[in-house]
């Protein structure tokens, strides 16, 4: 029974829950039997392996370190390049560096000489990595005065760089809701700037994918690190004399897109990993995105036209009526979508979703919004 350790910050997040599902996903293709567990004392009694998914810096350090002590080897899942922590892992990763350089490539291409780096998390090891390889591509052009940092509230981060808007020709956002706060603050303060900048994000959420060409959006693919992260767990049980594994992950870019060992003796009580609260989860902006994403993934056919007629404002007369259901079949998808975007009711979600989605074509507030 292979366990996977989360980081409880990180759990909720749009990529975690990615990553977890594309290596799910993987055992049970392989019929490889696995389990969630909220602790290293819950790891099964002789088993070798352990999976590690988390973004912080500290708790993934703290955790690498506490796998080695109790005689499990850690396989560190993440969205980020690869870091050298003083353990002993392996780890399936981002290639950050190739796949920031072809971005930054791209955007030449188009012309975009001048180009910043938006939404950093200074706590977050993927993001350091994009940091680092961004500065790496553009070297001797761009510098740290050009990287725009996330510390708890995109709208900070936004009046940070407003005033210097006009120095860049493209941005690069750290994640694809930095790319749609901006484009929406951009849109709202200044829609000749949003016309004229290039924005780039990175996931290719849902979410991301309704704002059509304003956003230059980085397709991550979560179940190519699934499929990577047990290929190496094999590799390592094959052969005994593997002892360090790392395997990356290359973005793809939209425009370019063509046996188990002995149980380990007992241990002293382990300390316990970090559980401080980043506080770029607590931004109620990045909160309600995300909530918006987990909506829309789970959303069917069906409910994505009850959302186009909530928008217009339609009664649940006529949305029964052009959804071919009852009154009271309509309300109880309603229901679920307001528990799932954590609002009070219907109100709160309609407004909620006119916040984030922009405006289909052909619709009175499309044409109000040009």
């Amino acid at each position: 029974m292979i366990p996977i350790l989360v980081e409880p910050a990180y759990s909720n997040s749009v990529w975690c829950v990615s990553l977890l599902e594309g290596l799910t996903g993987e055992f049970k293709q392989k019929r490889i039997p696995f389990c969630r567990i909220d602790a290293l004392e819950e790891v099964p009694p002789g088993e070798r392996y352990l999976y590690l998914i988390g973004s912080d810096a500290e708790w993934v350090r703290a955790a690498l370190t506490a796998c080695n002590r109790i005689g499990v080897y850690p396989i560190l899942l993440c969205n980020q390049s690869y870091h050298t922590f003083d353990a002993d892992y392996s780890a399936v990763c981002s290639d950050v560096m190739n796949s920031t350089r072809r971005l930054v490539e791209l955007l030449r291409r188009r012309g975009c000489g001048r180009i910043a780096l938006y939404g950093v998390n200074p706590k977050s090891v993927s993001d350091e990595s994009r940091k680092a390889s961004y500065l790496a591509a553009l070297d001797g052009v761009a510098g740290e005065g050009d990287v725009f940092y996330n510390s708890g509230s995109l709208e900070n981060c936004f009046e940070q760089f407003y005033p210097r808007a006009e120095q860049y020709d493209a941005v690069i956002c750290a994640n694809d809701f930095a790319a749609i706060s901006l484009v929406r603050r951009l849109g709202q303060r200044d829609p000749a700037q949003l016309e004229r900048l290039a924005v780039a994000g990175c996931a290719d959420t849902r979410l991301t994918q309704l704002y059509g060409e304003k956003i230059l959006s980085v397709r991550v693919n979560f179940a190519e690190y699934g499929r990577a992260a047990v290929m190496l767990m094999e590799s390592l049980r094959k052969n005994p004399y593997l002892s360090h594994v790392v395997m990356m992950i290359r973005w793809d870019v939209g425009a370019e897109r063509t046996g188990a060992a002995a149980a380990p003796a007992p241990q002293p009580a382990l300390p316990a990993l970090p559980s401080e609260q980043d506080v770029f989860y607590d931004d109620r902006e990045l909160t309600e995105m995300m909530l918006l994403e987990k909506l829309l993934s789970e959303a069917e056919e069906l409910d994505r036209r009850i959302i186009e007629l909530l928008l217009e404002g339609a009664a649940y007369e006529r949305i029964s009526e052009e959804c071919f259901l009852t009154e009271s079949a309509i309300k109880y998808r309603v229901k679920k979508m307001v528990r799932i975007c954590r609002v009070k009711g219907r109100a709160e979600l309609t407004a909620l979703l006119r916040r984030y989605l922009p405006p289909r074509p052909g619709t009175e507030a499309a044409k109000g919004a040009q």
